[in-house]
């Protein structure tokens, strides 16, 4: 097969190959800017940071977007067994706790199949749910940790534990809304829990939350460069900067970032020869609930109906072939064939899709999206949402397999004389979205603040949430 872009392929692959700057890059994301967690000096430092760094790399344009989300900021946790022995563990509270103190049953939920909630309602009434963070045996789809969160509590209960679920690598983490005490707690203790669960019958515990949920300031950055052609069809790349505060999210999502920084750094090089505009995204405040992707999505609202496609490199940087996790989108097939063949490159992909990431504002309003990912290596790393996800975990050579990878793909978006990947219709979104299960998921959220209503002492972050429009 003829490649009509070899001279492109040539030089974007030949300058990612020969230089370190996604590397460098993500050292100073890692180590200068820290977490980025939306509303620290790390979040507006990293952002003054990529907006210099797309300037230097010559795009056309390069802005940054400013809104107020719901932020958090962390305080200790405490979690004492009270009966029949007396132990006091390691944990943190997940970001979105509400501060608040119960000395209740501890009921352990396994890993939390969707089944078992409504089965064991009159346990968890009142009690604390301890539920693992590992997938379901049986689940043809992935339980999030929210969908278990707001089950738990839909069934009664009034504080909740989620234990990671890979030995050695301490509490996890994960954003939650602010309706009941909930900390992170790591494999070894959770396992510990669980044993004296199954010896005694009753335990009891203290479970004991300090955090402050405030309003915050965040961020996107927002680059493009135009194509030759002067219209106004684009393509779209995008990952979110934010990590979790007790780490460096270097791996999740910082591994992201710097693609997408790396592929508007080589493609600049070559904009002469791109035809459409490609814009590049770095989305803040993904980890507490899709914040930026949905404001990017309203405030691009009128001009979504011109992108082509939008690819959400979100943890791009793990080990593995840098392929593609389609969203449904089976017009997208023979273009990657043909493209993996001409750019000579492996570019697996499979078609699913989940609620979990930046792609989802965009999909349900019909764009054609998908994630970059090896769809035989699961992006659940054993370090995700851990202290641990730090700078050592990437290795150079994936951050520039997945730049060249996903810059040539890219620029074949822009340059494909007649785009005809066909969007889905509202109907055919919703239709999808419960064919995958996630219907009721989307909905829980609703379904949890009608129940709280009827709660006769609601705490004043969780009135705050009830009262506020969720991201989703």
């Amino acid at each position: 097969m003829v490649n009509p872009y070899l001279d492109v392929d040539k030089k974007i692959v030949s300058e990612i190959y020969t230089s370190s700057e996604a590397m460098d890059t993500l050292k100073t994301l890692c180590d200068v800017y820290g977490s980025r967690f939306p509303g620290t000096p790390g979040d507006i430092g990293s952002v003054n940071y990529m907006k210099d760094k797309f300037e230097e790399y010559g795009v056309d344009d390069v802005a940054v977007e400013r809104y107020n989300i719901p932020g958090w900021t962390r305080g200790p946790a405490i979690l004492e067994v009270i009966s029949p022995v007396k132990r006091e563990l390691e944990v943190i509270c997940l970001p979105g706790s509400i501060s608040g103190e119960i000395e209740t049953k501890l009921i352990d939920l396994g890993s939390g199949h969707i089944d078992i909630y409504e089965k064991r309602k009159d346990e968890l009434e009142g009690n604390i749910a301890l539920v693992s963070s590992a997938t379901p045996v049986g689940m043809k789809r992935n339980l999030h940790r929210s969908e278990k969160y707001n089950r738990s509590i839909l069934a009664g209960a009034k504080g909740f534990i989620y234990m990671n679920r890979t030995p050695g690598f301490g509490p996890i983490t994960g954003g939650m809304t602010p309706v009941v005490p909930t900390i992170g707690i790591g494999y070894e203790d959770g396992l510990y829990l669980q044993r004296i669960v199954k010896r005694y019958g009753d335990v009891t515990i203290k479970l004991k939350t300090e955090g402050k949920n405030h309003e915050v300031e965040t961020y996107n950055v927002v680059a493009e460069i135009k194509g030759t052609s002067g219209g106004k069809e684009y393509g779209l790349t995008g990952s979110h900067y934010d990590g979790h505060d007790i780490s460096q999210g270097a791996f999740d999502p910082a591994s992201g970032a710097v693609t997408v920084m790396e592929m508007a750094r080589t493609i600049a090089m070559v904009k002469g020869k791109l035809k459409r505009n490609l814009k590049f995204v770095l989305f803040g405040a993904e980890e507490t609930g899709l914040w930026g992707s949905n404001y990017y999505v309203k405030k691009h609202e009128s001009e979504l109906a011109d992108c082509r496609f939008m690819l959400n490199l979100d943890s791009c940087g793990a080990n593995g072939r840098k392929g593609f996790i389609l969203n449904d989108v089976p017009d997208m097939d023979p273009l990657v064939d043909k493209w993996a063949e001409e750019m000579k490159a492996e570019l697996p992909y499979i078609h699913r899709v989940s609620p979990y990431s930046d792609h989802w504002p965009f999909f349900q309003k019909g764009v054609p999206t998908a994630s970059g990912a090896d769809p035989e290596v699961s992006l659940v790393t054993p370090f995700g949402h851990t202290k641990y996800d730090t700078l050592d975990k990437i290795k150079q050579e994936d951050l520039r397999r997945a730049a060249a990878n996903y810059a040539r793909f890219m620029f074949r978006v822009a340059n494909l004389d007649k785009w005809n990947v066909k969007r889905k219709s509202k109907a055919e979104i919703e239709a999808f979205i419960a064919q995958q299960g996630y219907d009721e998921t989307v909905a829980l959220t609703d379904r949890l603040k009608e129940y709280v209503r009827k709660w006769d002492d609601i705490h004043p972050d969780t009135k705050a949430w009830m009262n506020r429009d969720s991201a989703w």
